[in-house]
């Protein structure tokens, strides 16, 4: 349970830099709503890096807590660091490169984004299917 809190964590602080970094390039760029046209401009970069955090963010952190508080096998806490290493892949690769085109990293955080919300979704439908009404095991920490 405690790597799951600790990737919220990395995910929180993920989407806070972004939000100040789009509070920055308002500054700089002096605008104080909207963006430019161009979709390679480093204003539009951020803020399309920062929405993609905010549709994906909730949706991982709800299945990593659920997952981990659901007596899931104990491999599968592995797959928060995955989940959180694809975000932060993806953020790199919408942030760094040109939008234009598409880039290995975003490539890459896509693809581990989609694979970790799977593997999540399917663990805890594995989990708690057998009997759904069930309580699931209390952990009790020593």
């Amino acid at each position: 349970m405690k790597i799951a809190i600790l990737c919220t964590a990395f995910l929180a602080l993920l989407q806070v830099g972004l939000a100040l970094g789009i509070s920055r390039m308002r500054w700089k760029y002096k605008l104080s709503v909207g963006a430019p046209e161009d979709s390679d401009h480093p204003m539009c970069r951020v803020r399309t890096a920062f929405s993609n955090c905010a549709e994906w963010h909730p949706t991982l952190i709800a299945l990593m807590v659920i997952l981990q508080m659901g007596g899931a096998p104990s491999w599968s806490v592995w797959l928060s660091p995955f989940a959180v290493a694809a975000r932060y892949c993806l953020v790199i690769g919408l942030v760094t490169f040109s939008n234009k085109r598409p880039n290995l990293a975003r490539f890459l955080g896509a693809l581990g984004t989609y694979l970790s919300v799977v593997l999540l979704s399917v663990l805890i439908l594995v989990t708690y299917w057998p009997n759904p009404v069930a309580a699931p095991p209390v952990h009790v920490a020593l």
